[in-house]
């Protein structure tokens, strides 16, 4: 639909329809659903959109229809709810962005933790991807977000890593899951109840429920009703249709280590972002401020970064806050693309992950599909540089 002429009778939701379906079919994914705020199109209540299956077809136990709180996994999107938990202890006259991670770190041990290199890494370069970790760390050391998700102090194998880290930050921005893991788990001592292993205390205390997000978390609960995700990968054409092989595109049962949510909490995600308000509004728009522009490590672009957001601009100079994910064992894949200025903002969840196997076709991530309505609901919207690629999670 993005190649054709949108007729003026094209109504907002119609648009949002016609990206799901074009997405599920270009993408061949069992299901998605789409949250959209949007004030011109859909005034302060928004719009989600579910659409396809939770799991792929004929598969047991049966799929059923993906509804707007239908739960699906979001990979790295958690990684805002991170740095806003961040935020909120900051603006709450807790720790400052500059404060080294060491203070943080130290009572997961008697003896302290880390060495003089991690110990003066600031809180600020953990959540810009600018602390000089690696985007995995490598030397067999897997599942090491575990603890953190399941409210539990670090692994052994996680302290011993940091016991013996030695890479100081370059000024570059590199792309850092174990970072990101290391920033969650200083932030569990920035507040006082149950400091170290309080990550799902905390997230509902000071986010989720003053937003009245009742199904996001990484404990899923035996009521919610959850997507099962799905891990394929593509054929090696170049055009489209693209075959999807699917000798690996079952659905996992797995849980990865993240944050999960529904369409319906997402909106509520979009609306607190584009209209912030009170103490928690005020910690959303620190995670906005640009925090720098980093050269990338190993490349040529440079990317701006809030708080764990990646900061671009749209062709007509507004701010856009993107942040994309996916769970390579969990098979799920999501996106989040906020335009405040717009009064804008799309969440995409999917749930099936596909690896780099065969060629990437163009349009194929939620990524377009968010693009996609956006720039029809607002026309002359486009992005100046590409959207980041999605990046595993777990």
């Amino acid at each position: 639909m993005s190649e054709q002429i949108i007729e003026a009778t094209t109504s907002p939701a119609q648009i949002v329809q016609q990206a799901a379906v074009d997405y599920l079919n270009t993408s061949n994914a069992p299901g998605c659903c789409i949250a959209v705020y949007d004030a011109k199109s859909f005034g302060t209540k928004g719009y989600v959109y579910p659409k396809g299956l939770s799991a792929v077809a004929g598969s047991s136990p049966a799929p059923f229809n993906v509804t707007t709180d239908t739960v699906f996994e979001i990979g790295s999107v958690t990684k805002v709810f991170t740095s806003t938990l961040l935020a909120v202890a900051v603006k709450a006259g807790g720790p400052s962005l500059d404060d080294t991670i060491g203070t943080y770190l130290n009572p997961f041990s008697p003896n302290g933790v880390g060495t003089p290199v991690l110990d003066a890494i600031q809180l600020v370069q953990f959540a810009t991807h600018t602390s000089g970790m690696p985007e995995q760390p490598g030397g067999g050391l897997t599942g090491y977000s575990e603890q953190l998700f399941a409210d539990e102090p670090p692994s052994s194998e996680l302290i011993a890593w940091w016991d013996k880290y030695n890479t100081p930050p370059s000024g570059y921005w590199q792309y850092s899951n174990i970072g990101f893991v290391t920033l969650g788990f200083a932030v569990t001592q920035m507040y006082g109840k149950d400091p170290g292993h309080n990550y799902n205390e905390i997230l509902a205390d000071y986010i989720t429920d003053p937003l009245g997000m009742k199904q996001t978390g990484a404990v899923v609960d035996p009521s919610w009703k959850v997507a099962q995700g799905c891990i394929g990968h593509w054929s090696k054409s170049t055009e489209p249709p693209y075959q999807i092989i699917f000798d690996r595109n079952t659905p996992t049962g797995g849980t990865a280590f993240d944050l999960k949510s529904t369409g319906d909490d997402m909106l509520k995600f979009l609306a607190a972002q584009i209209a912030p308000k009170g103490q928690l509004g005020l910690a959303i728009a620190l995670t906005q401020q640009p925090q720098g522009t980093f050269p990338v490590y190993g490349a040529s672009n440079t990317v701006t970064m809030g708080l764990g957001w990646q900061i671009t601009k749209d062709t007509q100079g507004n701010a856009v806050f993107t942040k994309n994910g996916a769970t390579s064992k969990g098979g799920f894949e999501a996106i989040v693309i906020v335009v405040p200025q717009l009064q804008c903002g799309v969440a995409v969840l999917s749930n099936q992950y596909f690896n780099s196997s065969g060629v990437h076709p163009a349009g194929i991530g939620p990524g377009s599909a968010a693009q996609k309505i956006i720039s029809q609901l607002h026309p002359g919207f486009e992005l100046t540089e590409p959207l980041a690629e999605h990046d595993p999670f777990d």
